[in-house]
């Protein structure tokens, strides 16, 4: 029997499309939630798949910059949210952007207790999350531990005051083996910017000999800006001028990571400060595992030598020499499948955590 008041939840992004790693964990969190979710984003909104969600459009804003402008936004964004709240008791804001903790905290200064933060960056203003986290307390979560030791240093390694993204289902029983036979296939997915660090990955094959068999699979494209545009571009001809077309493959924007995973071996990030990445935790669900640049919310989802391998970031040397160990099959026979170390990032077990903290407010 459906509850008297079921919890509705606004996960506000503030963004102007559905292309990108948040959107996907919000689908993720309302398909396996008890509770209903509605997609806040800008006016200018465009989706580019089917969403599955009810989208609500708010004043446009920029969503990943926290600046004056941004701050004095972000209350535009908050009264009609808060008139929103008001309409029922069982309505709660959940923001999952820069703007999103903007216009959080403008809510609690309007005395709207009803709004909780996923801080999904690694933001270089460390201050001013350590203050929104004073101000907001435990309804601001960090992704995982390596997130928190971001913003207040030490070495916190429980996940006291974090709630990372989940991926639906369950893990597969075992790890992948590369099946020995050439080429291996590497796979990364996200948006080209520049601070994803895309072209490292160029530099490290580049260091390998034409006769040592690896390739790369990108999923993914430009975000529309003119720095991502020129970004994308420079890869392209980056690859061409290191004779690198015939073993790499940029594959544009896809649905979903499901035919990305389907075609490689392992999956790269090379961002060293990644703040958790959704596509290695889709790969790790299916058994692939990932090597990523140490620093990041990687840090708390591979397991080195386990699930996966962990090198030193803006090394391409260090990445190019992983990969000549992964020729062999060593490596490849120790990995292992963790699932309780897996089972904190089901998108069920995830949506139990904001269940009981919405149930908090």
């Amino acid at each position: 029997m459906p509850a008297a008041n079921p919890l509705t939840v606004l996960q506000y992004t503030g963004y102007v499309d559905d292309r990108g790693g948040i959107v996907t964990s919000i689908r993720h969190l309302a398909a396996a939630g008890d509770f209903r979710s509605i997609l806040g984003v800008s006016r200018r909104f465009r989706a580019g798949s089917e969403l599955s969600l009810e989208v609500m459009g708010l004043p446009p804003i920029e969503a990943e910059k926290i600046t004056p402008a941004t701050m004095w936004r972000a209350r535009a964004v908050a009264l009609p949210v808060r008139d929103w709240l008001r309409g029922g008791p069982g309505r709660v804001f959940h923001g999952h952007s820069r703007a999103g903790l903007c216009v959080a905290l403008w809510l609690h200064a309007l005395g709207e207790s009803r709004a909780v933060v996923s801080v999904h960056c690694y933001g270089r203003q460390r201050w001013f999350y350590r203050a929104a986290k004073r101000i907001l307390d435990g309804r601001l979560r960090w992704l995982t531990p390596a997130m928190r030791r971001h913003y207040y240093g030490g070495g916190q390694v429980d996940w006291t005051d974090c709630v990372p993204n989940g991926v639906p289902g369950r893990p597969v029983p075992t790890m992948h083996r590369w099946p020995g036979q050439p080429p291996l296939r590497i796979g990364g997915a996200g948006q080209l910017t520049a601070n994803k660090r895309w072209h490292l990955v160029l530099e490290a094959l580049a260091r390998l000999p034409p006769d040592i068999p690896v390739e790369f699979y990108h999923a993914g494209g430009p975000t529309g800006d003119a720095a991502s545009a020129a970004y994308a571009e420079a890869l392209t001809l980056s690859t061409w001028r290191l004779g690198l077309e015939k073993r790499v493959h940029w594959l544009g924007w896809q649905p979903s990571s499901a035919p990305l995973l389907t075609k490689v071996d392992a999956v790269v990030v090379p961002f060293q400060h990644e703040s958790f990445s959704l596509v290695a935790l889709e790969a790790l669900y299916a058994g692939i595992p990932v090597m990523a640049a140490r620093g990041g919310g990687p840090d708390d989802l591979v397991l080195q030598g386990v699930n996966g391998w962990l090198f030193p970031a803006d090394d391409p040397e260090a990445l190019a020499s992983l990969w000549r160990q992964l020729l062999q099959p060593a490596p490849w026979n120790e990995l292992r499948m963790d699932p309780q170390h897996l089972g904190r990032f089901s998108a069920a077990h995830v949506a139990g955590q904001w269940a009981e903290i919405y149930a908090t407010l």
